[in-house]
């Protein structure tokens, strides 16, 4: 499915266990239906780990880059319920990146989803960005069982003043990130060995330090009322 919007939001964090079972219930109950009660929110997931570091995904779609640096969004930020003041020390491994999109294609959401999260290397950003966008990426989204295919980059504008210890939890910025989605694990696992092998990567200008995560489709919350 191409990515609606023209920004995104992706979040990966791990849980302390004594909070485990909380946060299943306040996230799909509270905090993901109280972003996407944001204007320009258009659609959340949360994703959890098939093999990953990191235990769970959260994407949300968002209308454009002004909805991330809006006073609404900012006033959310600042101002968390209750519940979200309880349950947000408890992340641990916390990544959080406001991106914006250089790719998308995709005609469904799948049921899994792969991150491949890079850095470029000293110098090579421009060319990486170009040689995954031009010869990388194009014929992917044919590959057996692939869904969507999507690379976003961190802008820390969107993201800066959320990176850091913030109310009791360390959160880190990515870098540049490669989404694929498909509709079966082994899929998606075939086609990006195939289209976005870790050594070409690096061949193509990324650091060594390149994170794989895959992750399976829990839910997802849309937004059915969008300003016009």
């Amino acid at each position: 499915m191409v990515l609606a919007g023209e920004a995104l939001i992706a979040i990966w964090n791990d849980i302390t266990p004594e909070m485990r079972e909380d946060f299943f219930e306040w996230h799909p109950r509270e905090h993901m239906v109280e972003r996407l009660g944001i204007a320009g929110f258009i659609r959340g997931r949360r994703y959890i780990a098939v093999d990953a570091q990191v235990e769970f995904l959260t994407l949300y779609e968002v209308a454009n880059a002004d909805v991330l640096v809006s006073d609404v969004y900012k006033t959310r930020l600042i101002n968390p319920t209750p519940w979200s003041t309880k349950t947000l020390p408890a992340f641990r491994n916390n990544v959080r990146g406001g991106c914006r999109i250089h790719y998308s294609q995709g005609y469904a959401m799948g049921g899994f989803i792969k991150t491949i999260r890079i850095r470029a290397q000293e110098g090579e950003k421009a060319s990486l960005i170009k040689h995954i966008v031009n010869n990388m990426l194009p014929g992917l989204i044919d590959a057996p069982r692939i869904t969507g295919v999507h690379f976003v980059e961190n802008d820390t504008a969107l993201t800066g003043g959320n990176s850091g210890n913030q109310r009791g939890r360390v959160i880190q910025l990515p870098e540049l990130i490669l989404l694929i989605e498909g509709s079966g694990e082994e899929g998606v696992r075939n086609a990006c060995a195939q289209y976005l092998p870790e050594d070409a990567l690096i061949r193509a200008g990324a650091a060594a330090d390149v994170i794989n995560g895959l992750y399976q489709l829990e839910y997802s919350i849309q937004n059915l009322v969008q300003p016009t």
